[in-house]
């Protein structure tokens, strides 16, 4: 891609004293133009910290590289190859992250901050894989682990997405993410309560283990028989019934009606979320450039 903007460039660089099996925070090359400099100064004071902690949780001890982050204005080629509802992106191979400010910031992010995180989390991700191809459910269902504590709104999304029974299988969450934006949401609260499932089941090694065999030569399937002694299938399947054995029991409890009420209640309690972050994100940023 060609960018025909100018961009004033901040190198962060941290010299930290850490014992040798400590993580290292990485090098973070923040670029941005005067118009978004606002959000520029804000990357720039992000917690290194939870960095560490994300690295933490794959197993690496250092980025081979720096990080280079573009804050890109909305008329920027860096924002026309995704869609319109997506307000940052990470490529791993190129240590790169683009944050897209003018949009609005929605669900799984609730402030600029854990928008950084989950893209950061991407970067490391890929490395700790090695570069080896990760799905993309297992991809942003750990990195919605590393930067995004789950809370009342992931319960309500997951009881929807659970109640309307759609995706079914982990196959369809990699479709749903190249969908419109409502899919892409059910994507993400399931691959997030997935990836958190695993860790439940399998301890809170199991990610690092799963990475490391992807780095020596495994495929996904054999990474993790090998770090849970079962197949991605059967695991799914386990999955699955526990998060619809409740909603099976529902209908014995209560009346149509009742369950169709609860179901409207969690789609309007979701909706009023979103709009009420997106509001105060932007009315935050609007602020900060005056």
């Amino acid at each position: 891609m060609k960018h025909h903007f100018h961009f004033y460039t901040v190198v962060l660089l941290f010299s930290l004293s850490l014992p040798a099996h400590s993580t290292e925070a990485p090098r973070l090359i923040v670029e941005g133009p005067p118009a978004l400099s606002s959000i520029t100064d804000r990357l720039q004071q992000f917690d290194t910290s939870r960095i560490q902690s994300i690295m933490n949780l794959v197993g690496i001890n250092r980025l081979r590289e720096p990080v280079r982050v573009i804050v890109a204005p909305e008329q920027s080629d860096w924002a026309q190859p995704v869609p319109t509802w997506v307000s940052g992106y990470a490529i791993s191979q190129q240590h790169l992250i683009v944050v897209l400010p003018e949009r609005v910031v929605g669900y799984p992010y609730d402030s600029l901050e854990s928008l950084f995180a989950h893209e950061i989390a991407h970067i490391v991700i890929g490395q700790a894989a090695g570069g080896q191809s990760v799905p993309r459910w297992f991809d942003e269902g750990l990195a919605m682990v590393a930067a995004h504590s789950w809370d009342i709104e992931d319960r309500a999304r997951l009881a929807w997405a659970i109640m309307m029974g759609n995706p079914t299988t982990l196959n369809d969450l990699e479709q749903h993410f190249h969908q419109d934006r409502a899919s892409a949401h059910e994507a993400y609260v399931l691959s997030h309560a997935f990836v958190r499932y695993g860790i439940q089941q399998f301890g809170d090694a199991w990610p690092k283990q799963l990475l490391a065999s992807l780095k020596h030569g495994a495929s996904f399937q054999e990474a993790f028989v090998r770090t849970t002694a079962q197949s991605l299938e059967h695991a799914q399947a386990d999955f699955w019934d526990e998060q619809s054995l409740w909603t099976n029991w529902i209908p014995v409890f209560t009346s149509s009606v009742a369950l169709w009420l609860g179901i409207l209640g969690l789609a309007f309690y979701v909706f009023k979320k979103q709009r009420q972050r997106a509001e105060a994100l932007q009315q935050e940023w609007k602020e900060e450039e005056h």
